[in-house]
C-alpha cells in the first residue's frame, strides 16, 4: 500500500496518467472550450454582491495559453464575475487509487475577492426540488485552493461539510504563507490536490509545497463526504460572508480585475501504483 509520503504520490511523479486537462491554447480573444467547460450565469447559489456572465468580457483566451477571467462593476450593471465548471462530473479515485488535480493560477488581486478552485458532488446539478444549501450539506465541497484577498500571500485549503466545524462556514483546513511573503495575485503559482481512496485523504500543495492532510479521522463518520463523484469549478467571488476568513469591502475603482488560468489537469493513479 502506498502512503501519501511515497514517490508514486508525489505530485510531480511520473506515475499520474492525465485524464483530462485545457491549456487554454487559442487565439487572443476566443471563447472558452464549450466542450470541456460550462459557465455558470446569473445569481447562483454561493454567489456575493456579484452576477455572472458568459461572454469574452469575462471569460476569453489571451493568446498566449491563458484563459482570463475578469470581474468588472459599472453603476449599471453592478459587479460581474466568471464561473466556471467542468462539463464532466465523474472525478473520483478508484478504491485503493488516487486523483491529483492541478491548477496554475495568478489569482485576481483586489480587497473584497475570493478566488477559488472547487470540487461539489455530482448531485449538486440536479437537486430537482431539493434547497441548495441541503443539497451542498449531503454534498460536501473542496476547496483545492481558496485565495481572500484581505490575507493575500495566503492560501487556504480547506473541506466543508456538516460535521466540520473549525472554520466558518463549516470548514476545515488552514492557511500557508507563499514562502516569498508575496500577494500570490503578483505571480503563477501551482495549486495541487492529491485526493486518496481506501484508505481515504486529501493532501494539498502550494508549488508541491506540502501544507495540508486531511483523512476521516479528522472530523467524523457523517463530515467525511468524499468519496462522491465530483466536478471541478473556478470562480471569483467578490463581498462574499462565506469565505475561510472575510473578503473585506470591495472598491468599485479596483475593477476590472483578472484572474489568469495557464492550466488545469486532472490525472490518476490506479490501486497498487
Amino acid at each position: 500500500m502506498q502512503t501519501l509520503d511515497s514517490p508514486a504520490l508525489a505530485p510531480t511523479s511520473p506515475d499520474w496518467r492525465v485524464v483530462w486537462s485545457d491549456d487554454f491554447t487559442g487565439p487572443e480573444g476566443a471563447p472558452l472550450d464549450h466542450d470541456k467547460w460550462r459557465v455558470v450565469t446569473g445569481k447562483p447559489w454561493g454567489a456575493g454582491l456579484e452576477t455572472y456572465a458568459d461572454d469574452t468580457t469575462r471569460l476569453s483566451l489571451d493568446g498566449r495559453g491563458r484563459l482570463r477571467m475578469t470581474a468588472t462593476h459599472t453603476p449599471e450593471d453592478g459587479y460581474v464575475s466568471a464561473w466556471i465548471e467542468t462539463l464532466r462530473e465523474d472525478f473520483l479515485p478508484e478504491p485503493g487509487g488516487a486523483l491529483r488535480v492541478r491548477a496554475r493560477v495568478r489569482t485576481a488581486p483586489g480587497l473584497g475577492l475570493d478566488c477559488a478552485m472547487f470540487a461539489w458532488a455530482e448531485h449538486m446539478r440536479h437537486l430537482g426540488d431539493t434547497e441548495p444549501l441541503q443539497g451542498w450539506y449531503r454534498s460536501g465541497e473542496i476547496d483545492v485552493f481558496e485565495v481572500v484577498n484581505t490575507a493575500p500571500a495566503d492560501v487556504y485549503g480547506v473541506v466543508h461539510s456538516p460535521e466540520c466545524h473549525q472554520l466558518p462556514s463549516l470548514g476545515m483546513g488552514t492557511a500557508f504563507a507563499n514562502p516569498t511573503g508575496a500577494p500570490l495575485s503578483d505571480g503563477f503559482h501551482t495549486y495541487t490536490l492529491v485526493w486518496t481512496r481506501e484508505p481515504d485523504s486529501l493532501t494539498w500543495y502550494l508549488d508541491d509545497t506540502r501544507y495540508l492532510r486531511l483523512t476521516p479521522e479528522d472530523t467524523t463518520p457523517k463530515g467525511w463526504l468524499f468519496d462522491q463523484r465530483v466536478f471541478f469549478g473556478l470562480l471569483i467571488v467578490i463581498g462574499s460572508p462565506g469565505g475561510p476568513v472575510l473578503p473585506g469591502e470591495p472598491d468599485p475603482a479596483a475593477f476590472p480585475t483578472t484572474m489568469l488560468v495557464d492550466e488545469v489537469s486532472i490525472a490518476e493513479q490506479g490501486p497498487g501504483r
